[in-house]
């Protein structure tokens, strides 16, 4: 017995190694996100190719200038969930960007199904100025839902009011498959 198990051992590690590269691979899914603020101040300031973007923007809503707040890439497997959190520059608003499960199409030009979006917005955490306990940072804004979106095209999902002063949030996903 002991002079076969060398061969034993390689038989099974064939076996298990064959086995493994007979599985395909698991789909990921990187999502490009951009965080749009739409303001009175006239003037925008936002990447080239997000221009197209803007320029749709302004036809529906009455804002005057756009600037970029923030971007970020976001990768996860197929049919799991993924989330990240930060702070927008400049501002100490801090964001919360999550989905529940997203799936890709089996069939191209693919279409991305995100379930559970969701994107919360709130302002600086702060602690009890008597008692020193935590204190969660007001609900700025949100936005949530499910969504399709294709492959590579750039898609406004939602607008969220976040001041009085009428300025708003606007996120923007363009999807991406890594085979």
């Amino acid at each position: 017995m002991r002079r076969n198990a060398p061969m034993l051992l390689a038989a099974a590690a064939l076996a298990f190694g064959q086995e493994k590269s007979s599985e395909p691979a698991a789909k990921n899914v990187e999502l490009t996100v951009y965080m749009l603020s739409g303001s009175q101040a006239p003037g925008d300031d936002v990447p080239a190719d997000l221009t197209s973007i803007v320029k749709q923007l302004h036809s529906l809503f009455t804002y005057k200038g756009y600037k970029l707040a923030e971007s970020f890439i976001l990768r996860g497997r197929n049919a799991q969930n993924a989330y990240t959190t930060g702070v927008l520059p400049g501002s100490g608003v801090h964001y919360d960007f999550r989905y529940t499960r997203v799936r890709v199409s089996q069939d191209k030009p693919y279409m991305v199904h995100i379930d559970g979006l969701m994107m919360n917005l709130t302002g600086t955490p702060s602690y009890g100025p008597v008692d020193g306990k935590y204190r969660a940072g007001l609900n700025i804004g949100s936005i949530s839902t499910d969504l399709d979106l294709v492959e590579g095209q750039k898609t406004v999902v939602g607008k969220s009011s976040i001041d009085n002063a009428g300025n708003a949030l606007i996120l923007v996903i363009v999807p991406k498959v890594i085979e």
